[in-house]
């Protein structure tokens, strides 16, 4: 007759390494097959975005150039109102796109690292079973239609706009094939307009849960923090890197639009129309940094960072509380036996004390290394408000330069 452990193993009743089981493979199945962009329309529209946008924005320019030479307009009225409004909007929409998609990558390899490796605990509780549930809650969130609400807001607002200068055009007076050409240009900056704000809405909506789900995480599980990890984070650089990636988007489409911003109030004083040059050059990129950007930055980056440091926080000074006891212990115990001319023994205790202070390390309480990781913060954000500074310039003195060579060439 077999006994009762042959049957459950290490001691597990059977029923109960089953449903482990089974909520290990469900587990494996999510994470598998998962992306922050659920549907195969939103994959399929940030496979070719960039394409798509490009494409869209020579095409436009091109078609405006056209109109530049038949209406015999000013090289720098012309960059003014079409080149010098559309350029840092695209750097910008492509710059985020591509700091989306590797952040996107890497995201399934994160949530299977907080799992796999037991960076995460329920104490007293099945934790397979509970992040199966935010697994599925996070992945449900991704996937609510509410993701096209922004989008679907800016694009309205840019058709009514785009429908206000189309019937101008029409009742301007110009030539029929001016007219045409006109209307084409704005249909054409529609629909890459459009393109990119479908993108941006959803980019902002998979951060906004993100950062919102990153935040639930740290609140439902009893994070692992190991000091002798060799990422010298306990373990958790990995989510640290989740949060960064979160924000990079954002602080690189801030740095941009800054820079560009500066170098409009630099040559704020020689521009033609100097009440529209500050609309579009200054008034639009500082609405966007202030409504989108920095509140995105301290939602998706800023609060599920400080929560994470709160939980290292405080599982370090629970760590340096029991470190302190036990030591406190042990020499209260050296004491007693020196006391009692017991010297063997209290030399038996003290090496004991020894051991337990060499074992001994601190809790990290970032999960990243803060001078690496913020040097490399600032970088990143200089570097893209070196890129605004940089196509500010282009914009305003290189293209000039360059069209007015092709404009009189022989």
């Amino acid at each position: 007759m077999s006994t009762l452990s042959e049957h459950t193993g290490n001691g597990n009743p059977p029923a109960t390494r089953l449903r482990r089981e089974d909520t290990e493979e469900q587990i494996y199945d999510v994470l598998q097959h998962f992306d922050v962009l659920p549907s195969r329309f939103d994959q399929f529209l940030f496979k070719y975005i960039y394409v798509y946008l490009v494409s869209l924005f020579f095409l436009g320019e091109l078609l405006n150039f056209l109109l530049l030479l038949a209406r015999n307009l000013q090289v720098g009225e012309f960059l003014f109102e079409q080149v010098g409004i559309n350029v840092p909007p695209m750097v910008v929409t492509i710059l985020v796109f591509w700091r989306f998609n590797v952040w996107r990558v890497r995201t399934p390899h994160t949530l299977s690292d907080l799992i796999e490796n037991k960076r995460i605990s329920v104490p007293g509780g099945d934790t397979g079973a509970s992040y199966l549930r935010f697994l599925e809650q996070y992945r449900d969130a991704l996937a609510s239609p509410k993701r096209y609400f922004i989008s679907g807001f800016l694009m309205l607002i840019y058709g009514i706009l785009t429908a206000y200068v189309i019937i101008l055009n029409l009742s301007s007076g110009l030539p029929i094939n001016l007219v045409a050409m006109a209307v084409v240009g704005n249909l054409l900056f529609a629909l890459l307009y459009w393109g990119a704000f479908l993108g941006a809405g959803i980019v902002i909506w998979v951060m906004f849960v993100s950062g919102w789900y990153i935040r639930k995480l740290v609140r439902a599980f009893q994070l692992s923090i190991q000091p002798f990890h060799p990422d010298e984070c306990g373990g958790l650089r990995l989510l640290g890197n989740f949060c960064f990636g979160l924000a990079s988007p954002l602080m690189i489409a801030s740095g941009i639009f800054i820079g560009y911003i500066i170098f409009a109030l630099v040559v704020y004083s020689h521009a033609m129309n100097g009440v529209a040059f500050l609309a579009g050059n200054v008034g639009i990129p500082l609405l966007f940094v202030l409504l989108f950007f920095l509140p995105g930055i301290v939602l998706d980056f800023i609060l599920p960072l400080r929560d994470i440091h709160r939980k290292m926080v405080s599982a370090g000074r629970t760590n340096e509380t029991s470190y302190f006891t036990r030591t406190e212990d042990l020499r209260e115990e050296i004491q007693a036996l020196l006391d009692a001319n017991q010297v063997e023994a209290a030399r038996a205790v003290q090496e004991k004390r020894v051991l337990v202070e060499a074992l001994y390390a601190p809790y990290p309480t970032w999960p990243f290394h803060v001078r690496t990781k913020i040097s490399r913060t600032v970088f990143e954000v200089s570097g893209s408000l070196l890129i605004g500074l940089i196509t500010a310039a282009i914009v305003q003195y290189f293209l000039p330069a360059i069209l007015i060579l092709f404009i009189h060439k022989p």
